[in-house]
């Protein structure tokens, strides 16, 4: 099943959730991963998408709601409302990239994790390429691999980021086996910047396959700051289903 995630869509979804939805649904869109609501709210969401023939399995939490107990609860009871079972913390800010606060925000995710599990959802992180810098002999990838539960915290693996970071994607599954159940999936021209699917360098016909052979479950269309939001996953979406 091939998804998008709603934050390449954000500006559109956020003036017409209903016009956007049912775009993507066009296109041949089946799973809709979230990143933030705006104004909608999770019964209006879930409502459209029972409409169009879409489920959305995970969603982008922020750090600050994974940090205060009443917007992570908030998060928890919009996740089921929406039919979602993960919920990935998708991105941290510059001072937060330490090893001490990596240390810390594994911790953390080890927590909320316990805490999500018996809501039937699992927490999980996914990655830009700031996590694989060198840090004396380590980095914060392996520290958040190293220190959280396997049990409690799954990864998402970002394709572009990994390239970007200048780091083999397969190296990396294969690395801590089952860790990895979802991925974005988002093309890296020669000149290094974030294009469609197919109109990059990342070979990803030959790489989908031994993710999904690793363990990936779940794959999801992503592109930051697109011309034209839904052509360019219509133009990914035919590349990969092509």
């Amino acid at each position: 099943m091939l998804g998008a995630q709603l934050y390449t869509v954000r500006t559109l979804f956020e003036a017409d959730a209903r016009g956007t939805l049912e775009a993507l649904a066009k296109i041949g869109i089946k799973d809709c991963e979230t990143a933030g609501l705006f104004e909608h709210s999770a019964a209006d969401i879930r409502a459209i998408m029972d409409d169009n023939g879409l489920i959305s399995r995970s969603g982008h939490v922020r750090l600050e709601a994974l940090r205060d107990d009443a917007a992570f609860g908030a998060n928890l009871d919009e996740a089921a409302t929406l039919g979602q079972d993960r919920l990935y913390l998708g991105w941290i800010p510059e001072e937060e990239r330490t090893t001490d606060k990596y240390r810390a925000l594994a911790e953390l995710l080890n927590r909320r994790g316990a805490e999500a599990k018996s809501a039937g959802i699992m927490i999980g992180y996914h990655n830009h390429e700031f996590e694989f810098i060198e840090q004396g002999d380590t980095t914060g990838y392996d520290i958040l691999l190293r220190q959280t539960d396997p049990e409690l915290v799954t990864m998402e693996l970002d394709f572009f980021w990994v390239a970007d970071a200048g780091k083999d994607p397969l190296e990396i599954l294969e690395s801590a086996p089952g860790r990895f159940t979802s991925c974005h999936i988002k093309d890296r021209d020669q000149a290094g910047e974030m294009v469609s699917v197919g109109d990059g360098t990342i070979d990803f016909k030959t790489l989908l396959p031994l993710a999904q052979a690793a363990g990936v479950e779940r794959f999801y269309i992503e592109h930051d700051n697109p011309e034209d939001p839904l052509a360019s996953v219509g133009r990914s979406y035919a590349h990969l289903t092509g």
